[in-house]
């Protein structure tokens, strides 16, 4: 803040203290989010599970203050998005907001500073709705999943022809996986309705006891009408992130981003759910290793409405002759990638 924004009531003698309200009447220091802008920290690790939600922004190009941990700047070497890293790696909601091609301070440039206040307030609405007490919800509630998988993984035995498909509801369902798409040895690992953040969190823990020839992921819980959605930039950076962790032990594996399905309980999130397919897709196209599969205009009527025979009673999930549906059109395309 600078001097001039500092509420004159405000005794700042007092401010920052930890008796709840800094002495200041209506200002408290029981912080529910934090705002990091472009700022870096000699270390990371007083982060742990259990803080409250941090977003971080920062020019890709900044060579005063790393974003990352390219440099130390006096002693401060961990930038925004390493924190977020850290944050991801804990299990803590938190968010990225880069702007590539730009310096410290977003190059004083009005407009993307204007931009990044934007982004602020539209997370921090987010958080402020929905940021509940420590271990009320949050990557945990799917730690009965994850302990399930890891008992599979010492009871099931897989070929070096395997492939992993992971992810959320769509795929957990999905019983008739390995009829639909035509191929036998499936590492199947969905797990109840969870988001990129939650894979995230996990992904080494389901990826990393195997050695799957290809890997397909479809997670399409971001995104879905309701008040705690995250942007579609938000998502593109949390597939970023997983493709990372991914590629720390698999540096050639093929993954492929299977593009979120229209449905018609979600179909007001429908052109934010494009957005996110398209930036995304995008993304794959520079790697050769990384590929997406299309599937969204097979569940698309004349009218361009989902057609909703290819739908459970809960307009969401795809019944039997949905997945069929959508075996058969990712099927040519799974063999292909897996043969690399």
């Amino acid at each position: 803040m600078d001097e001039k924004e500092i509420p004159k009531e405000i005794d700042r003698e007092k401010w920052g203290t930890l008796e709840g309200n800094s002495g200041n009447e209506g200002y408290s220091s029981k912080v529910q989010a934090v705002m990091n802008a472009w700022g870096a920290m000699p270390d990371y690790n007083w982060i742990d599970k259990g803080d409250v939600p941090l977003f971080n922004t920062a020019g890709t190009e900044d060579k005063t203050v790393p974003f990352d941990s390219s440099f130390v700047y006096h002693g401060f070497k961990y930038g925004p998005y390493s924190l977020y890293e850290r944050c991801l790696s804990l299990g803590i909601t938190t968010a990225w907001r880069p702007f590539y091609n730009t310096g410290h301070t977003l190059d004083n440039n009005k407009l993307k500073q204007d931009s990044c206040i934007k982004s602020m307030a539209a997370w921090l609405y987010t958080q402020l709705k929905i940021n509940k007490g420590k271990n009320e919800e949050g990557v945990l509630r799917y730690e009965k999943d994850i302990l399930v998988f890891d008992s599979l993984n010492l009871a099931e035995n897989y070929t070096d022809n395997s492939i992993m498909f992971m992810g959320s509801s769509y795929i957990r369902l999905w019983k008739n996986i390995r009829q639909d798409i035509k191929y036998k040895d499936i590492i199947h690992r969905g797990f109840g309705d969870c988001n990129l953040g939650d894979v995230a969190y996990y992904v080494k823990r389901i990826v990393y006891p195997h050695n799957p020839k290809a890997l397909f992921i479809y997670v399409g819980n971001d995104i879905v009408a309701g008040e705690k959605d995250k942007s579609p930039d938000q998502a593109l950076e949390l597939y970023k992130y997983i493709i990372k962790v991914i590629r720390e032990k698999y540096p050639g594996i093929p993954i492929t981003f299977l593009t979120i399905s229209p449905s018609e309980r979600r179909w007001a999130a429908w052109d934010k759910i494009q957005e996110a397919n398209t930036l995304i897709k995008v993304f794959c196209k520079s790697d050769p290793n990384l590929f997406y599969i299309e599937s969204g205009d097979k569940f698309l009527g004349t009218d361009g409405k989902p057609i909703t025979t290819l739908y459970r009673d809960d307009k969401l999930h795809y019944n039997e002759e949905g997945y069929r549906v959508w075996g058969k059109n990712i099927s040519k395309q799974v063999n292909k990638i897996s043969k690399r």
